[in-house]
């Protein structure tokens, strides 16, 4: 069988509109050759090569005038952290404004949502659901602890004196105003409940949900984005969860500090710290896969009460049963 004439460069290897094809002067019966296959009409795809989502977002809202990608779809071009099902998700997700025809496509689920102008964002050239409108319709396909983390991911705003800032995608006043303004979205209640416990400064999911397991523990509220000082002022870490009253510092090390530079900074950080009275309790994915969030939660508890924490209440606890 003779093999398929080869693409322009600028079309090979990756997803294109017959529009575009046309336009690369490409005749159009290339477009039904056995390299190609198509995820939806009006477009192709070579069947050996994977396609970055935000390219295969711009291709149907080119061939969808008027939609703007949203729900999971939107999460993930905007960087937040999902579920496996959702970021597995092989169907695009597309909306248009109430009393607009939803999309129909293969390859594409249809939406009408009712979209203000401020809903609406363009991200590197493709209509996306902003971040706190984002984050509102997340609310009917994410469980509770998975919108906590989703909110923090969007507020999230760091300046550390190491590393790259980090700019927050909306405030969380933005979010509380999304919801308060926004009628008729399934999950409400469930995004009224989230925002209460979305903090600003948590740089993962994990640490996300390892501050909440250590509230439904009852421990005290952690303090996010605290340095830990030297006695002359100067910076000796940033803990992920630090509890300053008690000297306790919390980090979740994900995967990258395995490496062995990472490591040894670590060693380094938690010394220092203790140094000047601070206790270090680190967390890592293994401790979760073993023990859970709530069961890490529990070393938390015992480096809490090793400072003190609780100590008043046993007391009067005690005073009590006398």
């Amino acid at each position: 069988m003779r093999q398929p004439s080869a693409l322009p460069d600028h079309l090979s290897g990756r997803s294109f509109t017959l529009a575009q094809q046309m336009d690369a002067g490409v005749p159009a019966g290339r477009a039904w050759r056995s390299d190609l296959y198509v995820p939806s009409r009006g477009m192709r795809v070579p069947w050996d090569a994977a396609q970055p989502l935000h390219h295969t977002c711009s291709l149907l809202v080119a061939l969808t005038p008027g939609a703007v990608c949203c729900l999971g779809t939107a999460g993930l071009l905007w960087g937040c952290p999902l579920p496996l099902v959702v970021q597995n998700d092989l169907i695009i997700h597309l909306a248009k404004a109430r009393g607009e025809a939803r999309p129909e496509r293969k390859g594409v689920a249809g939406h009408r949502l009712s979209l203000r102008a401020g809903d609406v964002a363009m991200l590197d050239g493709v209509p996306v659901t902003s971040p706190a409108r984002t984050w509102l319709d997340l609310a009917s396909v994410l469980g509770l602890e998975g919108l906590v983390a989703a909110g923090d991911h969007f507020i999230c705003s760091q300046a550390r004196s190491f590393g790259p800032v980090r700019t927050a995608f909306c405030s969380l006043d933005d979010l509380r105003e999304q919801v308060m303004t926004t009628q008729g979205v399934r999950g409400i209640r469930k995004a009224r409940q989230a925002l209460e416990l979305c903090r600003v400064g948590a740089d993962s999911a994990p640490e996300t949900r390892l501050r909440l397991a250590m509230g439904r523990l009852g421990l005290p509220e952690p303090t996010l984005s605290h340095v830990v000082l030297d006695p002359t002022g100067g910076e000796l870490a940033w803990p992920d969860l630090a509890f300053p009253e008690f000297k306790v510092a919390v980090n979740y090390d994900g995967r990258h500090h395995l490496e062995a530079r990472q490591r040894e900074s670590d060693i380094r950080r938690d010394e220092s710290i203790a140094a000047v009275g601070w206790q270090s309790v680190t967390v890592t994915a293994g401790h979760v896969r073993t023990w859970g969030f709530d069961g890490c939660a529990h070393r938390v508890l015992d480096a809490l009460v090793r400072a003190g924490w609780g100590v008043e209440r046993r007391d009067l606890r005690a005073k009590r049963a006398a």
